[in-house]
């Protein structure tokens, strides 16, 4: 089961450290998306993990609204990705947090929308301090009473 564990601890920030460095010049992206009948057509909401090419890491939904086409079934969940896509610029109104890579949207108005970003570099600690709090305990023998 260790193994497996220090396997996928390794992986994780194999990945993350890929994603952080391509996410300056690169758009990623891992998630779901979802369809929902609504009065006036269909509602598409996107849940995404998303290395936006900026610098920065997202986590949130977003979605659109469509009129209703009857030869179109509804997706009640479709697995979806991107990896190293082209990068669209940041907007004008991008302040200097957001040019740091930390971002905050959150609206209802069209369509719901809500997305938390952080510099991409961050999920890498993680992965990083799980290693060597594994590493450090090995050394030390485990934790004991006398060390809480």
């Amino acid at each position: 089961m260790k193994i497996i564990y220090n396997t996928v601890l390794y992986a994780s920030l194999l990945v993350f450290t890929v994603l952080w460095l391509s996410s300056y010049t690169h758009h990623s992206a891992i998630g779901i998306d979802h369809d929902q009948q609504v009065e006036s057509g269909v509602l598409h909401y996107y849940y995404r993990l998303n290395w936006t090419g900026h610098g920065s890491v997202w986590v949130g939904y977003g979605s659109h609204q469509t009129s209703a086409n009857p030869n179109r079934k509804l997706e009640k969940l479709d697995p979806a990705s991107a990896l190293l896509k082209p990068v669209k610029p940041l907007p004008d109104s991008a302040t200097v947090w957001n040019r740091l890579g930390f971002w905050y949207i959150n609206s209802a108005k069209p369509t719901p929308i809500f997305w938390v970003g952080v510099p991409s570099w961050i999920p890498i600690l993680l992965p990083l301090f799980l290693i060597l709090l594994g590493k450090h305990r090995k050394r030390s023998g485990g934790l004991s009473e006398g060390s809480l």
